[in-house]
């Protein structure tokens, strides 16, 4: 008996170790190591399996990246603790803020960053959580050539900032999968002041929706899932030019470079269709677009930025499929950006 409940214990945990080759377009290719695992705190049909990852990325632009994240569901999924540590090292070029033409902007800048970001949830029905958020955002260290546009613009925390937050938070869940989603809805609301502490922090309010929905079709294969997002990201006050709502990055509006452009507010759409294609292969298209109003409620003020793409994907993890993912995203104003990473982008 005793070695009956050993194994099932041991098979309750899948790791996945991973030596990492990372490409975006902000880092370029990137070396590292990666461990991902995915368990379940009950042996239940009720429990939602949790999933953590750690990290450390050296890039070719000489960042450095280290990270540690963990969506934890306790039997019959009671409680949800979502957790996320960061630091880095990050060269990158600066756009210009609330412009419709970055490339008239473009300087380069560097700066530390150190990010922590904690959510606590508890289930008021089968679905819908209740609970809080923390973050806390430091970048310092910030460095940029004398006389270039990032100087001459002086935005909001050019010269570093602190910002902590804590705030209500609510939760919808009934995905089937935190790393393969076929089914289900995820919605996250968070609501989030920042006090101006003291002279290096900044005061402003901050609304995050991120409202995501999975719709099997099974055209292909089994696997084949419709994935809907809308992401809304809407600020009030004084907003620091790293904390503004900008375009880009490995998971919203691929194909921009992240910060290309960046304003106050951001409402950004995208479908993805995700399929099989061939035993441990898949494939993936989506659109995309987004809105960036200089008001929350003027949504016509700027120009439409849409995106599309395509991508492969390679299953390294077949009981959790957990992918391989390399994307090619295609932007205005000759935008696109190649990504390789884990996991779906959303």
């Amino acid at each position: 008996m005793a070695q009956h409940d050993t194994t099932a214990q041991q098979k309750k945990i899948r790791i996945t170790p991973l030596p990492v080759i990372y490409y975006s377009p902000e880092t370029r290719f990137g070396f590292g190591a990666l461990v991902a695992a995915s368990f379940n705190a009950a042996n239940d049909s009720l429990t939602t399996a949790s999933y953590a990852q750690t990290y450390i990325l050296y890039t070719a632009n000489k960042q450095y990246d280290w990270g540690n994240k963990l969506r934890y569901y306790s039997p019959q999924n009671k409680f949800i603790f979502d957790g996320k540590f960061t630091f880095t090292y990050f060269p990158e070029f600066y756009y210009g803020i609330a412009t419709e033409t970055p490339l008239l902007k473009k300087d380069t800048i560097a700066y530390n960053k150190l990010t922590t970001e904690l959510r606590f949830y508890w289930q008021v029905n089968k679905n819908l959580y209740a609970g809080f958020a923390f973050r806390q955002n430091k970048i310092y260290d910030v460095d940029s050539p004398v006389g270039g546009n990032f100087i001459i613009d002086q935005p909001l925390g050019y010269r570093g900032y602190n910002l902590i937050g804590l705030a209500p938070a609510l939760t919808y869940e009934s995905r089937d999968s935190q790393t393969y989603p076929q089914k289900g809805i995820f919605t996250e609301v968070i609501l989030m002041p920042y006090p101006k502490w003291s002279e290096s922090f900044y005061g402003f309010l901050n609304l995050r929706i991120d409202a995501r929905k999975y719709i099997p079709l099974k055209i292909m294969s089994d696997r084949d899932v419709l994935a809907l997002q809308t992401f809304i990201n809407i600020n009030s006050g004084d907003v620091p030019f790293k904390d503004m709502a900008d375009i880009g990055g490995v998971n919203v509006m691929r194909g921009y470079y992240t910060g290309y452009y960046r304003y106050n507010n951001l409402y950004a759409f995208q479908a993805e269709f995700r399929a099989g294609l061939w035993k441990m292969i898949g494939i993936d298209i989506w659109v995309g677009g987004a809105l960036t109003p200089n008001k929350w409620y003027s949504l016509g003020d700027n120009s439409f930025k849409p995106n599309a793409g395509v991508g492969l994907r390679f299953m390294i993890n077949k009981e959790d499929q957990l992918n391989i993912r390399i994307d090619q995203g295609f932007g205005k104003q000759q935008q696109q950006g190649f990504y390789l990473d884990i996991a779906e982008a959303y």
